[in-house]
C-alpha cells in the first residue's frame, strides 16, 4: 500500500462515520438525506423532482401564447391595475366567461414579480415566470398525489410509475406550462381523485368499517376533506365541471358497485360545506350583480347558458364542430405518446374485472377505468370539441399505462404478446405522425390549428428520428431478449428525453412564434417616445391587449384607420403578416413611409410608418 493510501487509512479509521458525513461534499450529503427518507417519501420526492426537470425550463423565459394564455392574462393584470379581484374586466368591459382562480393564480404571480407597466411601458421582464409558476408548482403537487395514492393502494413501483408517466405526456407537461383554465381544472381535480383513491381504497387510512359501513378512522375523514377541497378550488377554477365531473366519477362508481354503504363514509356534509364557503360566495356575488359584458349579456347568461350549456349542447367558439367518434381517440394517443404503447395492454388488464370485486386493489383499478371512459365519452358527445378537452381522460389512462409497465416489470412478458405486437404498431404509428407533421404537438394546446409550424427555425425531424427510433430498437431488443425491466426501462427513458427535448430544447423557439411579447419589446425599444402609438391593424389575438396594457388601438375599420394616421408622429402597427401588402398599399397612398421593424415571428410583423416628405402635413403653407 502507497503511503498516500496508507494514510488516507488511517485518517479514516480515526474518524466516526457522523464526521466523515460532515466531510463529504455537499452533492454527497444531499444524496445521503435523501437515502435517508422513508420510502415513499423517496418515491414522490423522486417523481416530483423529474417533472421539475421537465416542467421548469424556460417556463418563464419565453412569452405568453396567443390567444388563450394572454387573453386570462389581460383580465389578471386589470385585477392588479383596477385592484379589483372580485369582478373581472377585459379591456372596456367585464368578462363573465370564465371563474376567476386562473385569474387569481396569474395575478399572485403579477404581484410578486412587479409585472405591472410603469406608465405606457413594458410590462416587468419577470412577469411571465410569476404568472406561470404556480400553475407548474400545481402540477408537481398532483404528481406528487398521484405518486403516493398509487403507491400506497398498488405498490412503490406502480407509484412511481405513475407519476413518471403522467409528468411525461406531451398534454399534461404542455399544458401545464400554460397558463389556461383547463390547467388548474384538471390538475385540480387529479388531486382531489387522487386523495378519494387514498381515503377509499388504502386499507390503512380507511381502516375497519363499522356494521353500518362508516370508516370511522380520523385519517380518513382528512382525505375525504382535502378532496372536497381540490374539487371546490376546480369549481372556482372551471365551473359546475369542477365538482360535477368527478361527481359523475364516483355516482358511476357508486352505481356499477352498488356499494351503497359509501354514502356514508363519504363524508358528504364535509364536502357540502366546503364547497358553499370555498366555492359558492365568488358565484353568488357574481349573479346579483347587475354588471354586463361586451354583448350585455349578465354574468349568469353568459356563464352558465352560453358558456355551459350551448357549449355542451350546440357548440361554442369550437375549430372543429361536431367532431367524429374518433376524434378524441386519435388526440389521446398524441397526448399520451409514448405511454398510448401501452394502452392495448392496459385494456386487456382491465378484460376481467369485476365491478363488485372487494379486494381495494380491483375496485381502484375499476374506478381508473370508469374515470379514463366518463371523462372521454362525456366530451365526445359535447358539441364543442379542442383537441385539449380530453386533457380530463389522460391522468387516469397515464395512470393504467404505467400499472401495466408495473405489471410486465413484475410479471415478466410471457402472455403478453398480442397486446405488446399492438404496442409496438401503436408507437410506431403515433411515432411517424409525430414526425410528419410536429405541428400535432402544438395543436395539443392551441385554439387555432391552421397556424403555421417553424420548421425553418425549428426542425425537430432530425431529434425525433434519433428519439423515436432509437427508443423504439430498444424496445424491440428487450423484448427479443425477454428482458421485461429493459422494456420498461427503455418506454420509461424514451419518455422522459422526449419530454426534455420538448420543454428544454423546442418550447423556446416554439414561443417565439405564438407570442407577441417581443415584437412589444421591440416597440418599446425603438420608439422615440411615449407618443407614438401602437394599433392592431385588423388583429384579435388578445396578446396585443396585454403586452401593451390595454393601451394599444384596434383598427378595424376605415374610420379608425383615418383617425390613428393623423397622428402627428410616427406610428406602429402589430399585423399578421398575410395582410401586409395592403396596409403597406394604403400607408403610402396616405403618405406614410411604412417599414417592417420586427419580424421575429412567423406570424406577425411590427410595422413603422413616418410621414413622408410629399405628404400634406409636411407642406410648408403659401
Amino acid at each position: 500500500m502507497s503511503s498516500r493510501r496508507a494514510k488516507h487509512h488511517s485518517e479514516r479509521e480515526q474518524t466516526t462515520p457522523a464526521q466523515r458525513r460532515e466531510r463529504a461534499p455537499f452533492a454527497r450529503k444531499l444524496y445521503a438525506r435523501y437515502r435517508a427518507l422513508p420510502a415513499e417519501r423517496r418515491d414522490v420526492a423522486t417523481a416530483v423532482l423529474v417533472a421539475a426537470a421537465i416542467l421548469l425550463p424556460w417556463l418563464g423565459a419565453v412569452g405568453l401564447w396567443d390567444p388563450w394564455e394572454v387573453h386570462y392574462g389581460e383580465v389578471a393584470r386589470a385585477m392588479v391595475d383596477r385592484g379589483d379581484y372580485v369582478y373581472p374586466f377585459w379591456e372596456g368591459s367585464y368578462f363573465f366567461s370564465k371563474p376567476p382562480l386562473t385569474m387569481w393564480m396569474q395575478a399572485l404571480g403579477i404581484v410578486a414579480t412587479g409585472g405591472l407597466a410603469e406608465g405606457n411601458g413594458p410590462l416587468g421582464i419577470w412577469i411571465e415566470w410569476g404568472m406561470r409558476m404556480p400553475f407548474a408548482l400545481l402540477s408537481l403537487v398532483a404528481v406528487g398525489l398521484v405518486t403516493l395514492s398509487i403507491g400506497r393502494v398498488f405498490n412503490r413501483a406502480a407509484g412511481l410509475l405513475a407519476g413518471l408517466a403522467l409528468a411525461s405526456s406531451p398534454l399534461w407537461f404542455m399544458l401545464s406550462r400554460q397558463t389556461v383554465t383547463d390547467t388548474p381544472f384538471v390538475l385540480l381535480m387529479t388531486c382531489g381523485l387522487a386523495c378519494f383513491i387514498v381515503a377509499e381504497f388504502d386499507p390503512a387510512v380507511r381502516g375497519p368499517l363499522a356494521p353500518d359501513g362508516r370508516a370511522k378512522s380520523p385519517r380518513a375523514t382528512v382525505w375525504w376533506c382535502w378532496a372536497y377541497l381540490f374539487f371546490a378550488l376546480a369549481t372556482l377554477a372551471k365551473g359546475l365541471l369542477g365538482f360535477m365531473l368527478p361527481g359523475l366519477f364516483l355516482a358511476l362508481y357508486l352505481l356499477f358497485t352498488a356499494d351503497w354503504k359509501l354514502l356514508r363514509r363519504a363524508r358528504l356534509v364535509h364536502g357540502l360545506v366546503l364547497l358553499v364557503v370555498v366555492a359558492l360566495p365568488w358565484y353568488l356575488t357574481l349573479c346579483l350583480f347587475d354588471g354586463v359584458d361586451d354583448e350585455s349579456k349578465t354574468f349568469f347568461e353568459r356563464f352558465f347558458v352560453h358558456d355551459h350549456f350551448r357549449r355542451l349542447g350546440e357548440g361554442v367558439h369550437t375549430t372543429t364542430p361536431g367532431g367524429s367518434f374518433d376524434y378524441f381517440i386519435e388526440q389521446l394517443g398524441f397526448a399520451l405518446f409514448p405511454w398510448s404503447a401501452l394502452v392495448p395492454g392496459a385494456l386487456m388488464m382491465l378484460a376481467g374485472l369485476k365491478p363488485r370485486d372487494p379486494e381495494p386493489r380491483n375496485r381502484a383499478l375499476f374506478f381508473l377505468f370508469l374515470w379514463a371512459t366518463a371523462a372521454f365519452f362525456l366530451f365526445t358527445f359535447s358539441a364543442t370539441k379542442f383537441h385539449h378537452y380530453c386533457f380530463p381522460a389522460l391522468p387516469a389512462l397515464a395512470i393504467l399505462c404505467a400499472l401495466f409497465a408495473e405489471k410486465l416489470w413484475r410479471e415478466g412478458l410471457e402472455g403478453m404478446a398480442l397486446p405488446l405486437l399492438l404496442g409496438i404498431a401503436f408507437y410506431g404509428v403515433m411515432a411517424q405522425n409525430y414526425w410528419l407533421e410536429p405541428q400535432r404537438l402544438v395543436n395539443l394546446f392551441v385554439y387555432m390549428y391552421d397556424r403555421a409550424f417553424p420548421l425553418r427555425e425549428l426542425n425537430p425531424r432530425p431529434l425525433y428520428s434519433a428519439l423515436f427510433f432509437g427508443g423504439g430498437t430498444a424496445m424491440g431488443i428487450a423484448w427479443l431478449w425477454r428482458s421485461r425491466r429493459a422494456l420498461v426501462a427503455s418506454l420509461t427513458g424514451t419518455a422522459l428525453a422526449f419530454a426534455l427535448a420538448v420543454c428544454v430544447l423546442q418550447w423556446p423557439t416554439l414561443s417565439f412564434n405564438w407570442s407577441q411579447r417581443d415584437l412589444f419589446w421591440a416597440y418599446y425599444q425603438q420608439r422615440g417616445n411615449e407618443n407614438e402609438p401602437i394599433g392592431a391593424y385588423y388583429l384579435n389575438w388578445r396578446g396585443e391587449t396585454f403586452y401593451s396594457s390595454n393601451k394599444v388601438r384596434q383598427i378595424k375599420e376605415e374610420a379608425k384607420f383615418k383617425e390613428f394616421l393623423a397622428t402627428p408622429s410616427r406610428v406602429w402597427f402589430v399585423i399578421e403578416q398575410s395582410r401586409y401588402q395592403g396596409l403597406k398599399t394604403k400607408l403610402e397612398s396616405n403618405g406614410r413611409a411604412p417599414r417592417i421593424a420586427d419580424r421575429s415571428t412567423n406570424k406577425f410583423f411590427l410595422v413603422s410608418a413616418e410621414r413622408t416628405p410629399e405628404s400634406p402635413e409636411h407642406r410648408t403653407p403659401l
